[in-house]
Formats: C-alpha cells, structure tokens, sequence
C-alpha cells in the first residue's frame, strides 16, 4: 500500500492537479460577483472607519406633511474588509434614510436606515433613532409690512407711508405655526441721515406675538419696498419786530416787506408748533427812507426757512431842521460818490437765494444742493455803484421748464443790475423734482 501511495504522489501529473484544486478552492473564497473585478480581498485583511457628516434623507408626503426632528447628519462606522470599506469612504454612493412614507401625525421615535452598501460591510448609525414630529402642512397668503429704523431720516425730512411690492406672500409650514404668525416684516436698512426717498430689496421675516422668528417657508423671499422721504415745510407770516427807538426828529410812517410769508422747513412736531417767522428791524438807527435787507429769523428746532432774506422799507417823516442837515449830508455824499465814480471796486455779496421757475404745476422741486438754497456772488464795478448793493438786488434762478421727476444738475441764472459784473460761487444746483400727491 505505501509503495502504491509513493508511487502516485511521485508522479507530476498528480503534483498539477492538486495545485489546481488548491487555486480553485482561494478563487472561490476571494470571487464576488456582485463586486468590482477590481477587487482582490484577503480574508484576514479588514477595518473600521468613522465617517461623519452623513447627510440623511427623509421620505415623507412633503405636500401635506411637515417633518422637525430630522437631523441634517449624523455619524457612521463602518467595519468590514478593508478594499469595501476604502470603496465606501472615497464614494460615499450609501444613503441614510428615514422612511416616514405611511407615518401618521404626531410625535414618534423612528430608526434609521442606511441603503445602497455592500453586504460585507457592518454600518452603525449615531444616533441609532430619532423622535421626529409630523404635523400637518399649511400655506397661507400675508400682508408685508415694512420695518426701518425712523431715527435714520435727517431732521427736516419725513419718511410717508412705505410702499411694499408684492404686498402679500405666502407662507407654508406646520399649521400650529402658520396659526402663531402675528408679524410680517420686511427689514430695510437705513444708513443715517436719509434725506431722499430709499428702494431697496428687503428680505421676509415671518415672527410670532413675542417675536420669536418661525420656522416657516416664505415665498417670495424677498420683497420690494419703497420708502418715499420728504422735506417737511409749511407757510407761515413774516412779522415785523420794531427795536430801539427813532432819532429826535424822525417819525416812523410806515415799514413794509417785499415779502409777506416764508416757508420754514422742520421736524412735524415742531411744525406744528411755529406760527410765524420775525424780521427785526432797529429803529434807532433810522435817519431817512431806508430799503434794507434783513435776514428771516426762525424758532429753535426750524431746519431751513425761504426766503432767508427780505426786503424792508422804511417810510420816515424829518423835521425842518433834520431835513437841513440830510440835504447837506446827500450833497457831501453825491460829491463823494461823483469823486469815486471812476474807481473800481470789488466786493461779495453772500447768502442769494435760489428760486425755481418753469416747474409743471402737478411737481415740484427741492434744492438739495446747496443745502442752504442759497449762494455768494462777487461782484465788482464802479465804487458808487456797488456800495450799497446787497442780495436783494439779484435773483438767482433755476428754470426747471421741461424737466420731469428725478434728480437734475441745473445751472443758475442771475438777473441783476446794469453795469455790474459778477462771479457765482458755484454754477449749478441739484435739484430733486417730485410728482405731487394727488
């Protein structure tokens, strides 16, 4: 028997068939078929790894239903032979999942599930189970309201009721939430000092009674908001003020102004208190009919008022002896004025209004530079022509005939006297044209 059995194994034929059998026996334990051809696996040859971040999908009737309590990642370890487990970190093509497709509405702790992995791998998730909420899902249309800070607008300027486009959106989301909504608001942000009407996108925020914002989808997002800003103005009387008192001999007849009201610019509560505007004119330094030019004076917390300055006439009666001593004054004054008609002088005059003219009645105009609506000129011409000019003797002007709303640079006209030339500080305005309310 044991020569019979040396006798075989001695042979190579028998050596190449047990070789086969042995290569055929690994192959089989190696060869998956579901797998990669790629794949070479050693039985012994495994690992673990932990992958975080894993996005989880939820399967539920997203048309009726709202779902909280899902995570948006969790964490997976994976363990099994190490070509697998490579495969499964460089392609992450597994999902995790919560299958909620027949749930009911309430409150439940579910599992979750992890798809689309090998067979020989073992994943565990963490958290193994969550508590997920279903309720169910609502939309709704709501009426935007525009919020901004009102400390931004610039005093003298107030901000009207703000236009929102579109003025209703809609609102989805759980039905006890969409049932808490007592705000909509569209949130503009005002830099400081705002003196010109704001259009800006604003983005939605939908908030509860103790403003607590909800977890709500909005559509559109965002909105549109119009914030129309205006000067705050009205027309008042210029008074006259009598100061001091007259000089021996003179008798005041009569003070008048080319200018009988101002407007006067302000914040709405102090333009509900100012009435008036005051010139205050100093008899005592009256000796004859004067024109003169005094400034418009304006309460404490009036921002601007038009026209800054005014014309006043005063109308005096002299006595005999006072009128000797005036002509003799004005035959010393017209032989210096005849001495000095020659000579050339320069001087400035400041603070000229700027008008508007040729404006469509259905609009109207505000200067918003300069911001004074007024400006300088310098003047020069013959001393005895100069002398006494001030700024009421020129009209600066705008002509604003043609132009429709929007902001304009407009050059400023000067109409003054003959013989005179001058200089404006600046050649044009801004001017800032609007439709009047109907």
């Amino acid at each position: 028997m044991n020569k019979l059995f040396n006798h075989v194994i001695g042979k190579n034929w028998f050596t190449k068939v047990l070789s086969l059998a042995f290569a055929l026996l690994l192959f089989s334990y190696v060869y998956d078929p579901n797998e990669s051809s790629t794949d070479v696996n050693v039985p012994s040859d495994s690992e673990t790894a932990i992958l975080e971040d894993i996005p989880v999908t939820a399967y539920y009737d997203t048309e009726n239903v709202v779902v909280t309590g899902i995570p948006k990642t969790v964490t997976v370890t994976l363990k099994g032979p190490t070509v697998h487990i490579q495969q499964a970190k460089l392609k992450k093509d597994f999902e995790v999942y919560v299958n909620l497709a027949n749930a009911e509405l309430g409150s439940k702790t579910v599992p979750l599930q992890i798809k689309d992995l090998s067979e020989k791998i073992k994943a565990t998730i963490d958290p193994e189970t969550i508590k997920v909420t279903l309720k169910e899902k609502v939309t709704e249309e709501f009426t935007v309201e525009a919020e901004y800070s009102s400390s931004s607008i610039e005093d003298g300027y107030t901000a009207e009721t703000a236009i929102v486009e579109p003025k209703t959106i809609k609102v989805t989301g759980a039905k006890d939430d969409i049932e808490k909504i007592a705000y909509v608001k569209a949130n503009v942000n005002l830099d400081g000092n705002i003196n010109e009407s704001v259009s800006q996108q604003a983005k939605v925020s939908v908030l509860d009674s103790s403003l607590n914002k909800l977890n709500v989808q909005v559509e559109p997002e965002t909105v549109q908001v119009n914030i129309p800003v205006k000067r705050t103005s009205k027309t008042v009387p210029i008074n006259i003020v009598e100061q001091g008192t007259p000089p021996e001999n003179i008798t005041i007849d009569s003070i008048t102004l080319d200018k009988k009201e101002a407007t006067i610019s302000a914040p709405e509560d102090i333009l509900k208190e100012v009435e008036s505007t005051r010139v205050e004119v100093d008899l005592s330094e009256i000796e004859k009919d004067e024109e003169l030019t005094l400034p418009v004076i304006i309460s404490n917390g009036v921002t601007a008022v038009d026209p800054e300055l005014v014309k006043v006439t005063v109308k005096v009666t002299v006595t005999e002896e006072q009128q000797d001593a005036d002509e003799e004054e004005q035959e010393n004054q017209d032989s210096e004025e005849a001495a000095a008609a020659d000579k050339i002088e320069t001087k400035t005059v400041s603070s000229v209004p700027i008008t508007v003219q040729g404006l469509n009645s259905n609009l109207e105009a505000t200067i918003e530079n300069p911001k004074s609506s007024s400006t300088s000129l310098r003047i020069s011409g013959e001393e005895n022509r100069i002398r006494d000019l001030s700024a009421s003797d020129f009209n600066l002007y705008l002509d604003l005939t043609g132009m429709d709303d929007g902001k304009h640079e407009v050059p400023i006209t000067v109409d003054g006297p003959e013989d005179i030339d001058w200089e404006l500080a600046i050649d044009t305005a801004s001017v800032s044209i609007t439709n009047k309310e109907a």
